[in-house]
């Protein structure tokens, strides 16, 4: 949930300190709130009691790390 939450701030970090037009910023800020909704959501599974649950939303985000380094690398 931690490494969610570091992982959007640093693009968010990267969002607005890079060179990029307005495409490369909407390609790069709909992850950051899929990794936010994603932290969130743990979070509160974790709460509720629900610890397998908040593991594999909180591990979801590896998808999205692999589909910006893939638009990043190529």
């Amino acid at each position: 949930m931690l490494v969610d939450a570091i992982t959007a701030l640093f693009l968010v970090f990267t969002l607005f300190s890079s060179g990029q037009d307005s495409a490369g910023k909407g390609m790069v800020f709909l992850p950051i709130l899929a990794l936010i909704a994603c932290a969130v959501g743990a979070y509160f599974l974790l709460g509720a009691g629900h610890a397998g649950w908040a593991l594999t939303v909180s591990g979801f985000p590896v998808i999205i790390i692999a589909y910006l380094a893939f638009i990043s690398f190529t």
